[in-house]
């Protein structure tokens, strides 16, 4: 028998042919590992927060429930209190994987996720569950915000601003006047704005804060949502609770790493969308029944709680809007973001959710 002698470019293109055959297997294996393993697909829970807090409430919840009705495809481990991966290395942790969910605060993370400070800025609105539905909406349509994920490697699972802002004083706050010279503890945003009303600002790690009020070092403290003035006991240290209506102010979600979403099967992934949309109004209902536990605490305490009438709120809000807008929108410019259509869409989002909102402020009348 004789053989045909082999060309040097038939050679070649055998390897190159051979090499994109070997890259197409390995693509196609790593992405659809989970579907094709047969094993339960086994997702890292992350959260810096504590399991018995709100958030910490949600994430078992989330976990538990893609667990039931994916018919235990999906097993979930859950890592809470930064058992897993420190607050500061929260995004880090899920962008590269170490964390498949993880909860982080996209304020602590301003250079990355710069454009999520929309949903801080104050007087849009005092409900976290249309704050929530609106940067929900925007993660999954608008396009700089679909770029801020990308660029992370992250995909939002779901957003959850704290609630309305609250301060709590040694002395009662009621005028703006009253609020001038005042040393407040705040941070971020809210010292700024606390600035610009003619108060001190005090930057404090919020566990230091109640020895400080006891001490008088702070006259008060604003920038927390309501129930965390019962958690770190300050109503123990000052009686004055002032629903100043300058609305939510800080958010915090749970997000996915963006390889772990992609390679999972499209079932899966259509019982996770629905989790998603459902997380709202389930962390709705949770924070009602927390927020009757803390007011119940407040009323054992004996604390007085005043909420600024309309008047005086008009004259708080000349300070600070628009100034505060704009001052975010040149930052953003100066970053080479999109600040004011980013503004201007979420406060559209804001306007389209606010007929539907669920939430019950602990102030109603």
């Amino acid at each position: 028998m004789k053989y045909r002698p082999i060309s040097q470019w038939s050679i070649s293109a055998s390897v190159v042919l051979l090499c994109a055959f070997l890259i197409f297997g390995i693509t196609i294996a790593t992405s659809t590992t989970f579907a094709a393993s047969g094993k339960p697909i086994n997702l890292k829970l992350s959260s810096f927060l504590p399991e018995t807090g709100t958030e910490g409430m949600l994430g078992k919840w989330w976990g538990t429930e893609l667990e039931k009705r994916s018919n235990g495809k999906v097993k979930v481990q859950y890592f809470f209190a930064e058992a897993l991966v420190k607050t500061m290395d929260s995004l880090p942790a899920v962008s590269s994987g170490i964390a498949d969910v993880q909860f982080f605060a996209p304020g602590y993370f301003p250079t990355q996720m710069a454009l999520s400070g929309v949903a801080d800025l104050l007087f849009q609105t005092q409900s976290n569950w249309v704050s929530a539905r609106a940067y929900n909406e925007m993660a999954d349509t608008f396009p700089p915000f679909q770029k801020m994920m990308k660029d992370n490697n992250i995909k939002l699972m779901s957003i959850w601003p704290a609630s309305e802002v609250v301060m709590i004083s040694a002395k009662p706050i009621r005028t703006l006047d009253d609020l001038k010279g005042k040393k407040i503890r705040a941070l971020g945003l809210m010292n700024k704005a606390m600035k610009m009303l003619g108060a001190t600002p005090v930057a404090m790690p919020l566990p230091e804060v109640y020895e400080a009020l006891e001490r008088g070092t702070i006259d008060a403290v604003t920038g927390l949502p309501y129930h965390l003035v019962v958690s770190f006991k300050l109503q123990e240290a000052a009686k004055n609770l002032i629903n100043p209506g300058l609305g939510c102010y800080a958010s915090g979600g749970y997000f996915m790493n963006l390889n772990t979403w992609n390679k999972l099967p499209d079932d899966i992934k259509k019982i996770i969308n629905q989790l998603n949309q459902e997380f709202p109004d389930v962390a709705i209902k949770m924070q009602a029944e927390l927020h009757k536990k803390t007011t119940d605490t407040l009323l054992k305490a004996k604390c007085n709680t005043y909420t600024l009438p309309a008047a005086e709120l008009a004259k708080w809000k000349a300070v600070l809007v628009p100034a505060i807008y704009d001052d975010w929108t040149k930052d953003m410019a100066s970053k080479g973001l999109s600040g004011k259509e980013t503004l201007q869409k979420y406060q559209e989002l804001v306007k389209k959710y606010t007929p539907h909102d669920k939430y019950v402020s602990p102030f109603a009348k």
